[in-house]
């Protein structure tokens, strides 16, 4: 059955991220929320407004001027800014503001934008290959060698990045060819003391009151390809950008944003999400306390270190606020009931007829076993993983010698991430670590993660793990020998190792790569190979059961996978418990009101401009003030930060950059009474950049002062 022909079931509600290509078949209804644009014109990448959408490749933005000026999350910018940081220039605590184009800075060498230019539907090269009874393994080398291939002959045009998406646990594919920009500058950040107005108190929780926005700029070679960093290069010229609706948005009025949802879960099992509740949450929860800890002492030491360290700190903390909320959520609502009660639903479903028992009833047998099999590795492959991740040196050395051993096999058999097309980004991304790297964090974040594994039974650790650790005289030993004089890799260093091969690499006395060497050769490889045998099952059993799902249903968008999408809903509060009734909409006196110590010590000229807001042309009229942030029912998720938020015209009239702390568990099932997304409204980023005389900003976003 097409999933396209099961819209009928969409009754307006705000629940659904949906494909650019799905909302012409919904145009009744999002005409009957408020929208005035054809629904037909939200389906073309090359239309108005969606291209002027564009992805950072973790957080969603998009073109506000023709010069390529690019609106996004200040959260989303902080790692440009503790690139940029240093002894002299604390960027990331105080903001950065180019008075001219010639003062933009670099956000770094692996900064990228990416603007999607085409979609297309390649279902049937990747499984019109597939046979019925086509071997688990041969199943996803055979898929993993059909992405390739597309991805291949589509980044044959210059300046391009592909990827193949896949929707439906299989059932569709989809070949998406995006223009890749090299040079991204900053052209405007706040100081974190706005940008992230409350920290973590605030984060998640409503009222908030932050403007977490920032501005960069794209820029190509003279001749309008993309090309690294140059004083040569000029302002790209999108064709087309987002028009700046200086009114905002107001309460009961329609939204959308469009973006690049990261993951969502929602169609997982279960007993999936039974795990996540008792096991794997409360680990990372955990973890993530004690990484926090250690980062934020370290980052007292001194405004370097702060610099360094902040854009860490801050995602690792809204990893943990999130992971606490689900299990908040969890345990506080029916949340895991519901999903419990979706679950045997689906089983009774199967049940009532012979032949859906028969096609679909060893499938959810099956995938039962395969979670059982990762639930009985998790914490060795976690823990690993974590190392791997937080050891920067670590992460250097084996990445390094995974593209050695991958460079023996013909281009598209090597692994994703490994191929020809990687090697230079990989280089880029060694390079940005002189930018970001701080050595006394490394040692203590090694340390942690290296006697966590060390204390896991003997049969979880990895091969060889003890005696290596033994052969050195103990972990605080091995440790020593790590970040002893001359065995860190310098960037000169870092780019030896990935021209190496693997002889030269397995030969090497450096402590870094030996360790590298060994996880990798006798944990991490034969590791992957089963993953991709049970890679291959998935992709047999998940489109089966995703047919199960939509045949018993009637949800119709897939799961966030990265790709673009578009949510619609309305401004709208919320009343998170009994007697409590949240309104839509925060004021620049409510942000006012909160100031005091850290998190909330607004800058002293954005409070003593607060005296006057109730006078600024960006005031409104029914609020008699500037409004901060507002909430509205739209479906969002991590990846979505950064999306613009936009009027029933297709208008500029916010960023989206957070969720609600009692509706976290959205990611799992969406809760159409609780849950709700939380914006930046336009008004106080003008506002906050008049205050900041940032008008020549103004100027170019249309709204000089008249």
């Amino acid at each position: 059955m097409s999933v396209l022909l099961l819209l009928s079931s969409f009754a307006g509600a705000d629940e659904g991220m949906w494909l650019p290509e799905q909302l012409p078949g919904m145009g009744p209804q999002l005409q009957e929320m408020g929208l005035e644009i054809p629904p037909e014109q939200l389906a073309d990448p090359q239309a108005e407004p969606l291209s002027a959408i564009v992805s950072l490749g973790f957080c969603s933005a998009s073109f506000l001027s023709g010069d390529g000026l690019v609106a996004t999350n200040h959260h989303c910018v902080s790692g440009f800014l503790s690139y940029a940081s240093d002894a002299e220039h604390t960027y990331a605590r105080d903001g950065f503001l180019a008075g001219e184009r010639s003062a933009e800075i670099s956000a770094g060498p692996a900064a990228r934008l990416y603007v999607v230019e085409s979609i297309t539907d390649v279902t049937e090269q990747i499984n019109g290959k597939l046979k019925k009874r086509t071997k688990d393994v041969k199943r996803y080398q055979i898929v993993d060698k059909s992405k390739k291939l597309l991805i291949s002959q589509c980044e044959a045009q210059a300046n391009h990045r592909c990827e193949v998406a896949s929707y439906y646990g299989g059932q569709q594919y989809r070949l998406i060819s995006k223009l890749e920009i090299q040079d991204v500058r900053m052209v405007y950040a706040p100081p974190e003391s706005v940008g992230s107005y409350g920290g973590e108190i605030d984060n998640w929780m409503w009222p908030r009151h932050s403007g977490d926005f920032s501005l960069l700029r794209a820029y190509v070679a003279p001749d309008g390809s993309s090309a690294p960093f140059s004083a040569d290069n000029v302002p790209y010229q999108p064709a087309t950008h987002l028009k700046v609706d200086p009114t905002g948005a107001d309460p009961g009025e329609f939204v959308m944003i469009a973006g690049y949802p990261g993951s969502t879960y929602r169609y997982r099992t279960a007993r999936q999400m039974r795990f996540a509740e008792e096991v794997s949450y409360p680990y990372s929860i955990a973890l993530s306390e004690e990484i926090i800890a250690l980062l934020k002492a370290e980052a007292a030491t001194g405004d370097e270190a702060s610099g360094r360290l902040n854009s860490s700190i801050d995602q690792v903390a809204n990893g943990l606020k999130y992971r606490q909320g689900n299990l908040d959520n969890f345990a506080g609502s029916d949340v895991v009931g519901r999903k419990q009660a979706q679950w045997a639903e689906l089983e009774a479903w199967i049940a009532a007829d012979p032949k859906r028992t028969k096609l679909y009833g060893p499938v959810l047998a099956e995938m039962d076993e395969m979670q059982a099999e990762s639930e009985a590795s998790f914490e060795a492959d976690t823990t690993i993983g974590y190392l791997r991740w937080l050891s920067d040196n670590l992460g250097v050395a084996h990445r390094a010698y995974r593209f050695s051993v991958e460079a023996a096999k013909p281009d598209l058999e090597r692994d994703r991430g490994y191929q020809e097309r990687d090697l230079e980004r990989t280089q880029q991304r060694f390079d940005a670590m002189d930018g970001t790297y701080w050595e006394p964090a490394d040692k203590q974040l090694t340390e942690l993660t290296l006697k966590r594994l060390m204390a896991l039974p003997p049969e979880k650790l990895p091969v060889g793990m003890a005696e290596h650790v033994a052969a050195a005289g103990g972990v605080d030993a091995l440790l020593e020998q790590l970040f002893a004089e001359g065995t860190i890799p310098d960037a000169a260093t870092r780019k030896a190792w990935l021209e190496m091969d693997r002889a030269e690499l397995e030969s090497m006395d450096n402590p870094w790569m030996q360790l590298a060497v060994l996880l990798e050769s006798k944990t991490l490889a034969p590791q992957r190979a089963k993953d991709k045998a049970l890679a291959g099952a998935s992709l047999r059993l998940q489109p089966l059961y995703m047919e199960a799902l939509l045949q018993s249903g009637d949800q119709v968008y897939p799961d966030a996978n990265g790709t673009l999408r578009i949510s619609v809903g309305h401004i709208k509060g919320y009343s998170p418990a009994d007697a409590i009734e949240y309104q839509p909409q925060t004021t620049v006196a409510g942000m006012v009101a909160k100031v005091g110590e850290y998190p909330f010590d607004a800058p002293a000229r954005l409070v003593d401009a607060a005296a006057s807001s109730t006078q600024s042309r960006f005031a409104d009229p029914d609020l008699g003030d500037v409004p901060v942030n507002f909430l509205s029912t739209l479906d969002s998720t991590g990846g979505n930060s950064g999306s613009a938020t936009l009027n029933s015209k297709g208008e500029f009239v916010g960023f989206l950059f957070d969720g609600n702390y009692e509706a976290m568990s959205a990611d799992w099932l969406f809760d159409p009474e609780l849950t709700r997304s939380i914006h930046v409204d336009v008004r106080y980023m003008l506002w906050v950049l008049e205050v900041e005389g940032a008008d020549h900003l103004l100027d170019e976003l249309g709204l000089s002062e008249k």
